[in-house]
C-alpha cells in the first residue's frame, strides 16, 4: 500500500473531514498522515489535505505526485489535476468541475455528487458519496469498517441519528456509482 492523496475543495464542502475520515479509517493498519490547510481557504476559497497511507515509513506528510485526488471544485482540479501520477485515479464532483484534460492520462470518475446529495435532502452528503465511491474504486477498506467509523463519529444519539442513516445512505449511494464507471 502506497496512497498519496490529496482532497480538496471549497471551505465548508467537507473535504477536511472526508480527509481526515480516510486518514482514521486506515490508520491502524498503515503508517498514515494527515496534512491540511488551513487559512483563508475556509471562507470560500480552496481548501485541501494531503493524506498519505503507507507499509513504510512516510518520509513527508506532502503530496507531491499524487495517486489519487478527490476535487470538489473546478478551482481544485485546475490547481491539482497536473499532479497526479498518470496510473492514478482523479475523482470529481461533475455537478462542479468540467475536467480539461489537465489529469494527463491519470484515469478520471466524474460523480455528481452535489446533485445527488440534493436528491437525497442534504448538499453535505456529497462528501460521503465521494467517499463511497472512493472506496469502492480503491479499495480503501471493507465497508463494515467504513460504517463502524461513521457510527463512532456521529455517535447513536436520538439527535443524530437521522443524519448519521442519511451518511450511511450517501456511502452505498457514492458505491453504486463507483460500480456504474466501472469498479
Amino acid at each position: 500500500m502506497d496512497e498519496r492523496m490529496i482532497f480538496s475543495g471549497f471551505g465548508g464542502q467537507g473535504l477536511m473531514t472526508l480527509g481526515k475520515f480516510v486518514a482514521e479509517l486506515l490508520m491502524h493498519d498503515y503508517e498514515v498522515t494527515f496534512f491540511p490547510s488551513y487559512g483563508t481557504e475556509v471562507r470560500g476559497g480552496t481548501a485541501y489535505c494531503h493524506v498519505c497511507v503507507s507499509d513504510r515509513r512516510i518520509a513527508s506528510p506532502v503530496v507531491e505526485e499524487a495517486t489519487c485526488l478527490v476535487l470538489m471544485n473546478q478551482m481544485s482540479y485546475d490547481r491539482f489535476a497536473p499532479v497526479v501520477r498518470p496510473d492514478g485515479l482523479v475523482l470529481v464532483n461533475a455537478s462542479m468541475v468540467k475536467a480539461t484534460g489537465a489529469h494527463g492520462e491519470a484515469r478520471l470518475v466524474a460523480i455528481d455528487a452535489s446533485s445527488l446529495a440534493n436528491e437525497m435532502g442534504d448538499v453535505r452528503v456529497a462528501n460521503m458519496i465521494l467517499l463511497g465511491t472512493l472506496a469502492r474504486l480503491k479499495s480503501l477498506a471493507p465497508p463494515e469498517a467504513i460504517v463502524r467509523l461513521l457510527e463512532k463519529k456521529l455517535g447513536s444519539q436520538a439527535g443524530k441519528r437521522e443524519i448519521l442513516d442519511l451518511n450511511k445512505q450517501a456511502l452505498e449511494v457514492g458505491a453504486a456509482e463507483a460500480d456504474r464507471a466501472g469498479a
